[in-house]
This record gives C-alpha cells, structure tokens and sequence, in this order.
C-alpha cells in the first residue's frame, strides 16, 4: 500500500510539473523574439473539428535559430479580430541558417466552437521565438 502512495505522488508531482510550464502559454512575453523571422501564410482551411493555417517562414538574419524554436499565432473568428478563440504553437526540432525557409503549421480545435462555423477565421500575432 505504501507503494501505491509513494507511486502516485511521484506522479502526481510529474503531472503537476509538466503542466505549470508558463513558457508554454501563447502570447508569453518571457521569450526570446526571433525578430528576423518573416512569415508567409499560404493557406486557411478548416474541417468540422479543426482550424488550419499554414505558410513559410524565412530567417532574413545573420544568425541560426537554434532548436527548439517556436511558432505561434492567435486564431479569431474573422478579420475584424474582435472574438479571440485562443492560440495555439508549434515546435521546430531543427536549426533554420540565415537565408533558408521552411514550412509551418498551426492548428486550433477547441469544443467551445463548431469550427466549420468559421470558414472565414483569421490569424493575428503570429511570430517566432526561442525559450529563455
């Protein structure tokens, strides 16, 4: 029985760890700011579950993105960008030298919408950034 107990606050603790990572919160301003990533979005979709945007992104500096690096946007339900559904990120394993690109995904679900509701939904705040 002392087992069990000891288990479950070991993984109580985990849980508790992992889930406090305020770095991990879009919009964060404890980031580094990759300021010469230049962003291209080429595409919005949506399905009946999720909201899709995609595009490429640029490194225009003199200096590599170091993995992992981020990419993160907010969605909302239109271009009037009045009604905020949330944002999402994703994360880049591997290094972008000056003068590359690469594709980039966000996607955004929530059960608070029906996201085929919102075939016009748009991005804002889009940008790259490093964890500090």
């Amino acid at each position: 029985m002392k087992t069990i107990i000891t288990i479950l606050t070991i993984l109580l603790a985990a849980m508790f760890i992992v889930s406090c990572n305020e770095n991990s919160v879009v919009g964060a301003d404890d980031v580094s700011v990759l300021e010469d990533a230049t962003f291209e979005i080429t595409e919005y979709l949506f399905t009946s579950t999720e909201l899709i945007v995609k595009g490429t992104v640029s490194n225009d500096g003199d200096a590599t993105f170091y993995p992992p690096w981020y990419i993160e946007a907010e969605f909302y339900a239109d271009s009037t960008f009045t009604t905020k559904f949330g944002g999402t990120r994703t994360t880049k394993n591997y290094s972008l030298a000056p003068g590359e690109n690469t594709l980039w995904q966000l996607t955004y679900s929530s059960s608070l919408i029906i996201e085929s509701d919102y075939p016009d939904f748009r991005i804002k705040n889009l940008r790259a950034y490093m964890e500090e």
